[in-house]
């Protein structure tokens, strides 16, 4: 069975071009494709490598500083491949007659982002699109999905749906239960203390002030206590949280300390009993994503890539090469020849983006 799966996953495309403007893939581009037929020499039917092209367009991105002037430079998030830059998505789409590059691989805040316009023809260069709301629980970033219907590009946000109810990273109940039930019990002996009728032993004491001061205490110490352990057990959970984000054998509390959001060092305060800070946690999208990172890269394994020399999947090559031999014959889409540099095709209209903002 999980061969089936794996040779499944092996026979998807790696790349599309829509309406033979935009240039679709999970990643980018790589600095070893100039044209769209050398992608469509690559073997597909095998499981992608740690570099070259095929690696290039699942794993790529694009650079931070995007206009920058690198054409590309490694991708040390990912661990393999590079990030492009804008002079190599404009090379790309003139060389290829194309007008964008559409993309995901990345979680955005809103969904979606819209890299600078291309000089020659005005639309984005690029375009991220990232569909997944409130990635691994804990990004709390909206989600965005395109939609191309009469030479208009439709882009619109959606939210996350609640879980069903389920414990902070999935945690022991035994585990979390003790300091909720700790503030439950604490609720319920307040509520005792301010129900209880002191009028008749007012009568006795002399001094009505000192027996209210007394009560007073009581109320604020347990008010306090209240407090505390609903911190302890709010800050439990987001350090459960932040661990589900780091690698086994992280140290939680340094990673915590090396965020680079300002508010989150003021908001530290230490509490000698507890065995970790006690912090309220607000992390943004970028705090998230800072520890996110590690997970980023690409998955290194001794494991060898599978072989894919079956008849199975010589007869699923063949098959591959004759469909695209037929659409190729069949095609009104041309691209550049790179022999005399001529192109038999006009450039088609430049659709509008609308928005779907929420």
């Amino acid at each position: 069975i999980y061969d089936a799966i794996m040779d499944a996953f092996d026979g998807l495309p790696i790349a599309a071009i829509v309406n033979k403007q935009f240039f679709c893939c999970h990643g980018g581009l790589s600095p070893y494709i100039q044209n769209i037929q050398q992608i469509q020499s690559i073997d597909r039917f095998a499981e992608p490598p740690s570099s070259g092209p095929f690696c290039d367009i699942l794993w790529s991105d694009p650079m931070e500083d995007f206009c920058g002037g690198s054409r590309y430079t490694f991708n040390t998030v990912r661990g393999c491949s590079w990030n492009f830059g804008y002079d190599a998505v404009s090379d790309f789409l003139e060389a290829n007659r194309l007008l964008c590059v559409i993309r995901a691989h990345e979680a955005q805040d809103d969904g979606y982002r819209m890299y600078p316009k291309n000089e020659k023809t005005g639309f984005p260069s690029v375009i991220t699109l990232f569909s997944a709301p409130n990635y691994l629980d804990s990004y709390n970033n909206k989600a965005a999905v395109l939609r191309y219907e009469n030479n208009v590009l439709n882009i619109r946000q959606f939210n996350c749906t609640p879980h069903p109810y389920h414990l902070p990273a999935f945690m022991n109940v035994f585990s979390w239960s003790l300091p909720f039930v700790a503030e439950k019990m604490c609720e319920f002996f307040m509520g005792l203390l301010r129900l209880v009728d002191d009028a008749a032993e007012d009568k006795i004491e002399t001094d009505i002030k000192t027996k209210q001061q007394q009560f007073r205490v009581k109320v604020q110490a347990a008010s306090r206590m209240i407090h505390l352990l609903k911190k302890i057990r709010e800050e439990r959970e987001q350090s459960l949280l932040v661990g589900s984000l780091t690698p086994k054998g992280t140290d939680v509390t340094q990673v915590i300390a090396a965020l680079p959001t300002p508010s989150i060092h003021s908001q530290i305060s230490l509490v000698s009993s507890a065995p970790v800070p006690i912090r309220n946690l607000n992390l943004s999208f970028s705090d998230v994503k800072q520890l996110d990172r590690s997970n980023e890269a690409r998955p290194k394994s001794d494991i060898p890539l599978r072989s894919n020399t079956s008849p199975d999947s010589l007869v699923r090559k063949a098959s591959r090469d004759n469909i695209l031999a037929r659409r190729v014959s069949q095609s009104k889409i041309s691209f550049i020849n790179t022999d005399d540099n001529t192109t038999t095709t006009t450039t088609p209209v430049t659709p509008d983006i609308k928005e779907d903002r929420i």
